[in-house]
């Protein structure tokens, strides 16, 4: 059997590196690691394509890397870390799920991972927001009387996925947890050994980039994408998001996913903004973090109505981005759906006519090319659409 890790590789650096050889020392198995697509978890365009992330996830040790559709990777962390769980079971193939924390005590993470489900805990949190503490805080607030460990701990983005991951793990699936270790999640600052994706994205968004203090945290491989890479911008999203402020009825607006508690009439106020940041900052308020408004906004252009991701929660198929010969014949023993090539499955038709039938798994597909295609836009000159189409898994030998 093998091991799974649910991961982003934005990009992938000596933190991923270090959990990899950390897997190592316990198991000689396979590694599949199920990534996040064109999109990220919190909403953010990545900042290499998804081909290219996997690629340099197999030369790290990876041997199979497989795409975490956007309807499943761009949500809360309850539902990031459901949909990479559901899709590893599916395979067949993995028992072990691994993953980094901050904290080290499996079984105090077990223990609030458990707390959800305990009686009193509906209880507490509709008493805690009804004082004005909103969702977020108001879970760290139980957990951490529950498990004794420090609210700013609980609020780490690592441990978060951590308590989710166990909450949704099946019984037949180990844990293996590994400390994280090197800087914080949102640390800013390049550090000497492991400094944090984030800190290697602001890096990179300097002028000139710092590529010599980048080099120490990423491999050759890595550094040479890096550089070969134009750099994605979030904030050529804002007209095309204008244009749909503009121009969407309430009645359509109130379909989208994630559009509630009277969200649909809150985004009326963002017309009035200049900019993509300050767009975010007009959104964002007590109850709606900038993360989950940069989600909305994606489910907002691309149409993805509440409806649809409820129907295709329950879908899933394994596409294949990269892989080395220990993937290869791994891939012969998934009884999953395998998608290689995506003309067998999905044209170019359906993205613009929507006329025939399509099977969840088809509609999982098709809004991961809406997303490729919509990451294609945030470069200073947009490239062709529609590249899910003509490129191929890569085969690292």
């Amino acid at each position: 059997m093998a091991v799974g890790i649910i991961a982003e590789y934005n990009p992938f650096h000596a933190g991923h590196a270090y959990q990899i050889s950390e897997i190592k020392k316990v198991y000689g198995w396979e590694i599949v690691a199920v990534m996040s697509g064109s999109f990220t978890q919190r909403g953010s365009p990545a900042i290499l394509d998804k081909w290219t992330r996997a690629r340099l996830a197999v030369l790290g040790g990876v041997d199979l890397v497989l795409e975490l559709p956007f309807v499943k990777a761009v949500r809360s962390a309850q539902d990031f870390a459901r949909g990479g769980i559901n899709l590893l079971k599916s395979l067949g193939v993995v028992d072990t799920l691994a993953f980094g924390a901050e904290v080290t005590d499996l079984e105090k993470l077990k223990l609030a991972a458990a707390t959800f489900d305990e009686k009193f805990f509906a209880t507490e949190l509709r008493r805690l927001m009804s004082q004005g503490i909103s969702y977020a805080a108001a879970v760290t607030k139980i957990l951490s009387k529950v498990t004794k460990l420090d609210e700013k701990l609980l609020r780490q983005p690592n441990t978060i996925l951590a308590i989710e991951y166990l909450r949704a793990l099946p019984e037949k699936f180990s844990p293996l947890l590994i400390e994280r270790v090197g800087a914080a999640y949102d640390d800013l600052t390049l550090q000497e050994k492991i400094s944090s994706a984030t800190a290697i994205r602001a890096a990179l968004y300097e002028n000139p980039p710092s590529w010599e203090k980048i080099a120490a945290q990423v491999s050759n491989e890595t550094l040479n994408a890096l550089r070969a890479e134009k750099l994605v911008d979030e904030n050529f999203l804002f007209r095309p998001l204008m244009t749909k402020l503009l121009t969407a009825r309430v009645d359509e607006r109130k379909k989208i996913y994630g559009m509630t508690e009277g969200l649909e009439f809150r985004l009326l106020n963002a017309t009035i903004a200049k900019n993509f940041s300050e767009l975010i900052k007009i959104l964002v308020g007590r109850r709606y973090t900038a993360s989950r408004i940069r989600r909305l906004l994606l489910y907002f252009l691309l149409n993805l109505t509440a409806e649809e991701v409820a129907e295709l929660d329950a879908a899933t198929c394994a596409r294949v981005l990269a892989f080395n010969e220990r993937g290869r014949i791994l891939l012969k023993k998934i009884s999953a759906l395998i998608i290689t090539k995506l003309t067998k499955h999905l044209n170019r038709r359906d993205i613009y006519e929507r006329k025939r039938f399509l099977e969840p798994y088809q509609k999982i597909l098709l809004f991961d090319v809406l997303a490729t295609d919509l990451r294609s836009i945030l470069f200073e000159t947009p490239r062709p659409p529609q590249s899910d189409f003509s490129t191929s898994p890569i085969f690292i030998t």
